[in-house]
């Protein structure tokens, strides 16, 4: 152990109070003062200089010397140094928990009212629906991560604004692409340039809420768009009212631009250049995880929602928590310990509980992998069950994929974790560019038969890829700088 020393002088002993009648009452004072003492000569000289003497030592303190005193409270603050420290009322850990639930919910609303509107999505193509997904999901993210570098500097109308321009600017494509699309790809035109306006200003609106921090108040103005995707999940609401889901989502959008019309602060400052490499990384992201999502979508055995899907939107909400747990106790080191050793360990234990919580998804998901090739003669029989366990080990594997993912866009890894998020299309395109050219011409329906176990091998080896990074993130102590 090892400390400053220093000569006796103001700040080393608190005076306040009655004269200590103890030499633990005297170690209490210097410890109470703002000076570390570690050495018994410059402690007597403090003693001295305080005006006790060695016949005040001898009556007050039952000890013969100044220096015998010395001794005794040096001892004395060692003693109390070797404690661990107590913490009366342990720094609260940043309540995470509401945020992130927030969040979740409102990242499963364009989910609830894409399920409440399926028989209307039917009407518009899969293809352009898929490229509207793929758009909205990608540019989404890197719109805010844009609008972050403004929202920063306290320029948040600036930063919304730019949201703004990215909307009209992909709701401008999209509406060029269903002008010129053919009939088989884009489907009935008038409701397809509805269903993929509604569903930009979606992703848009959550990404505004996001840059704008308005995420409560964006949800709050978002109930009634939950109460109608409710409404024509249950038949309360008639199909021909899907109408009303579209203005829903249009009133919570407008609530999350609404901070764009007005004017910012003098104070705001515009950063002179925007994070060219992480809105790319960010869009990498985006990419990786859209067409991560419509790769299990197409797992499905039948019509109605796909099973991989229950999975991943069941795990959105523990997904957020994860990594609000994360960053909220890793942060809190901080708060907690004045030593680096012990910041040290508290971030290991914090990785290793980060690791550990991975580690169901990837489980779970290889058992169902291997029990859809070992299932009981009755089941085997039909003919989706293998489909259906390979379907749900795939969104298993998937949520964990994305929870690596987000954890290590969260330390700052954004290349790692947009190779992450691309690595499930990137292996499965290798069997499917393989069954092409060995059987051009093929049927789409054969095509995914082929490649479900490749594609679920390929989530496994993804999740287990995702693992190792996070284990070289969360013990590496670079990633909390």
């Amino acid at each position: 152990m090892s400390a400053p020393t220093v000569g006796p002088g103001p700040g080393l002993i608190n005076t306040g109070g009655p004269p200590p009648r103890s030499v633990a009452d005297l170690a209490a004072r210097f410890a109470s003062g703002s000076v570390v003492v570690v050495d018994v000569d410059e402690l007597v000289a403090a003693i001295e200089a305080a005006g006790i003497s060695d016949r005040q030592a001898q009556v007050r303190y039952g000890v013969p010397t100044v220096f015998a005193l010395g001794e005794a409270v040096l001892a004395q603050l060692w003693a109390q140094r070797a404690r661990p420290r107590q913490h009366p009322a342990r720094p609260a850990v940043a309540p995470f928990a509401r945020a992130a639930l927030a969040r979740a919910a409102l990242f499963l609303t364009p989910a609830l009212a894409a399920t409440a509107a399926g028989a209307t999505l039917a009407r518009v193509g899969w293809p352009l629906l898929a490229a509207t997904l793929v758009l909205g999901w990608s540019g989404g993210q890197a719109l805010a991560c844009a609008g972050y570098a403004r929202a920063a500097h306290g320029a948040t109308g600036a930063a919304l604004r730019r949201v703004a321009a990215g909307l009209l600017l992909g709701a401008a494509g999209g509406a060029a692409l269903v002008a010129v699309g053919p009939p088989g790809l884009v489907g009935e035109r008038a409701v397809a340039y509805a269903v993929c306006g509604v569903e930009l200003l979606s992703f848009a609106g959550v990404a505004a809420a996001l840059v704008g921090d308005r995420v409560g108040a964006v949800l709050r103005w978002s109930v009634p768009a939950w109460l109608v995707s409710v409404g024509l999940l249950t038949g309360l609401v008639p199909e021909h009212a899907v109408w009303a889901l579209g203005a829903a989502i249009g009133l919570a959008a407008a609530r999350a631009f609404a901070p764009a019309v007005r004017r910012d602060p003098t104070t705001a400052r515009i950063p002179a250049r925007t994070p060219v490499g992480a809105v790319l990384a960010y869009l990498l992201i985006g990419l990786g995880q859209a067409g991560a999502f419509l790769l299990v979508w197409r797992l499905a055995p039948g019509g109605g929602l796909p099973p991989a899907t229950l999975p991943l939107l069941l795990a959105v909400p523990l997904i957020e928590l994860f990594v609000g747990w994360h960053a909220a106790h890793a942060g809190a080191g901080l708060d907690l310990y004045d030593d680096v050793a012990a910041y040290r360990r508290h971030l290991r234990a914090v990785g290793a509980v980060t690791l550990t919580a991975l580690l169901p998804p990837l489980a779970v998901g290889a058992a169902l992998l291997f029990a859809a090739f070992r299932l009981p003669y009755e089941l085997s029989r039909h003919p989706d069950a293998r489909t259906l366990v390979l379907a749900l080990a795939a969104g298993l594997l998937l949520a964990g994929s994305w929870a690596a993912t987000l954890l290590l866009a969260t330390r700052g890894r954004l290349l790692l974790a947009a190779l992450l998020a691309l690595a499930p299309v990137a292996f499965a395109a290798v069997p499917a560019v393989g069954w092409l050219v060995a059987v051009p011409g093929g049927a789409v329906d054969s095509l995914i038969q082929v490649m479900l176990p490749a594609t679920v091998a390929g989530l496994a080896a993804t999740a287990v890829l995702g693992l190792a990074a996070t284990a070289h993130t969360v013990f590496h102590p670079g990633s909390y700088r």
